[in-house]
C-alpha cells in the first residue's frame, strides 16, 4: 500500500510539473494576445479574434491552475471555523472536504463533458471558426486535476515520512 502512495504523490508531481508548464506557457501567450490587442486598437488597426483567443486561454490558465493548486491547499479556505473544532475533528472536517471536492468535481466532468460535445457540436466561435467545444473542455479537465489533486492532499506521502525521520536520526 505504501508502494501505491509514493507511485499516486509522484505521479502528482510530474502532472503538476506538466500542469504548470502549460498552464504558464497559455498564460505568456494570453499575456501577449492582450498586447497585441492593445497595440492594435493603439495605431488604429483593431484585430477581431482577440477577444475570442483570450477568453479561451483565459478558461483554461484558470481551469488548469485551479485544479493544480487544490493539492498544496492554494484555495480560498475558512480556516477559523474549522479551528474551533476539537483537534481530533480536524482530519475528519479535511476528509469531508475532500469529499465533497471531489463530488464537485465529478460534476464539473460530467457537465463539463455534456456541455462541451453539446455545444462543440452546433456552435463555433465567430471570429475564428473554432468549435466551442475547445473553449468548454476545460471545465472537465480543470475537475479533473481538481479531483486528483484533492485525493493526493488528504493521502499520506511516505516520502515526507521517511526524509522526516531520517532527518530526526540524523540529528541524534
Amino acid at each position: 500500500m505504501v508502494n501505491f502512495f509514493i507511485w499516486y504523490q509522484i505521479f502528482l508531481d510530474k502532472l503538476e510539473r506538466a500542469v504548470f508548464f502549460l498552464a504558464c506557457a497559455l498564460l505568456a501567450l494570453l499575456l501577449g494576445n492582450v498586447l497585441m490587442g492593445i497595440l492594435s486598437d493603439t495605431i488604429g488597426y483593431s484585430i477581431t479574434w482577440v477577444p475570442e483567443m483570450s477568453v479561451l486561454l483565459f478558461a483554461w490558465v484558470c481551469f488548469l491552475g485551479a485544479g493544480a493548486i487544490a493539492r498544496h491547499g492554494g484555495h480560498i479556505g475558512v480556516d477559523f471555523l474549522i479551528e474551533r473544532f476539537p483537534p481530533g475533528l480536524h482530519s475528519l472536517v479535511r476528509v469531508g472536504h475532500v469529499i465533497l471536492t471531489v463530488l464537485l468535481a465529478g460534476v464539473m466532468i460530467y457537465f463539463g463533458i455534456k456541455n462541451a460535445f453539446f455545444v462543440g457540436k452546433y456552435q463555433s466561435s465567430v471570429y475564428l471558426d473554432l468549435s466551442l467545444f475547445y473553449y468548454y473542455s476545460s471545465v472537465p479537465v480543470g475537475g479533473l486535476l481538481l479531483a486528483l489533486n484533492s485525493i493526493g492532499a488528504i493521502l499520506p506521502d511516505p516520502r515526507k515520512e521517511r526524509s522526516l525521520k531520517q532527518l530526526a536520526s540524523n540529528n541524534r
